[in-house]
């Protein structure tokens, strides 16, 4: 099976390359779209294209559904049989991609002719799965960082949604799937590591170290940047109002699990007020069924420039 690397960039750093050395053998292209970075990166993605990896660049910063769009588009139009898409900061561990196509082979003899593929394992954390049948194991919403999608999966649903612009695309993508009768598998034994945001650390208020017991000294946890709130609202609100019928559970989960997460944030990440305005108004934006890119003045002040 001929497959390609799809891996996104923006605003890259050296662990670029690390991503991209990791699969380049254990693939047969590697393709980098760098989606219009803000910094010159150009020395960058010359050495990427000294590698012999193939490099487009969007020119503009389109999202993350447009850049892998892309990136598929030129690797089906190469003729892969597959595509693995990935992030700039994922590492995968060797024989990675092997066992994938394995595991896609013993679907195919229980008679599923087209599957997504996700990681076991995502830094040392074993990644959601729904149940267990017949040595398959159905994955719950894997993430599109270390996905492979067989050929059958685009001609079937398409590409990308573009609209979402980013969070909630690999989201979007999973339910589309499972709406068209594709699951999503669990690889045994598939490994990845691949930062989620940046780590921080809570300090409980003097009056509450008493009250916090073992927690007194606080812990680190991780966060997103302000304006994916926004984003994540939105896109997670345009989910539910698409999939509530027919994936209630789904709903249900992702409901309680994006709640904590966000409302950990609110609650005692940085810049919490923020954090409060752009889920709100990403709330919002999903019940009027909006899409593309944050609007300006949530941006700036997502960046605190209002």
């Amino acid at each position: 099976m001929t497959t390609a690397a799809v891996i996104t960039s923006y605003d890259p750093g050296d662990d670029l390359l690390d991503t991209c050395r990791a699969v380049a053998s254990q693939v047969d292209s590697v393709i980098v779209v760098d989606d219009g970075s803000r910094r010159d990166v150009s020395a960058l993605l010359d050495t990427c294209r000294s590698e012999g990896w193939t490099v487009l660049e969007q020119g503009a910063n389109t999202g993350i559904a447009a850049a892998l769009n892309r990136g598929v588009d030129e690797a089906l139009a190469s003729g892969a049989d597959a595509v693995l898409t990935l992030d700039q900061d994922t590492v995968l561990e060797p024989g990675y991609v092997q066992r994938m196509h394995a595991h896609l082979g013993l679907a195919r003899s229980l008679g599923i002719d087209a599957a997504l593929l996700g990681p076991s394992s995502i830094n040392g954390g074993i990644a959601p799965f729904w149940y267990a049948t017949e040595g398959l194991t159905m994955a719950f919403e894997p993430i599109q960082s270390g996905l492979l999608i067989p050929r059958e999966v685009f001609d079937r649903i398409g590409g990308f949604e573009e609209g979402l612009f980013i969070d909630c695309v690999d989201t979007e993508f999973y339910l589309r799937a499972r709406a068209a009768g594709i699951p999503s598998l669990v690889t045994p034994g598939a490994r990845i590591s691949h930062q989620f945001g940046r780590s921080t650390r809570w300090i409980p208020p003097r009056l509450l170290r008493r009250l916090a017991g073992p927690l007194r000294n606080g812990f680190d946890f991780i966060e997103d940047a302000p304006f994916r709130h926004y984003y994540i609202a939105r896109n997670r609100t345009i989910m539910y109002r698409r999939y509530w019928r027919t994936e209630p559970l789904w709903c249900a989960v992702s409901l309680v699990k994006d709640g904590l997460a966000r409302g950990r944030a609110i609650a005692i990440g940085s810049r919490r007020l923020v954090r409060l305005r752009l889920t709100v108004a990403g709330f919002r934006a999903g019940l009027r069924d909006e899409s593309g890119r944050i609007p300006d003045r949530l941006a700036r002040l997502a960046a605190g420039r209002s």
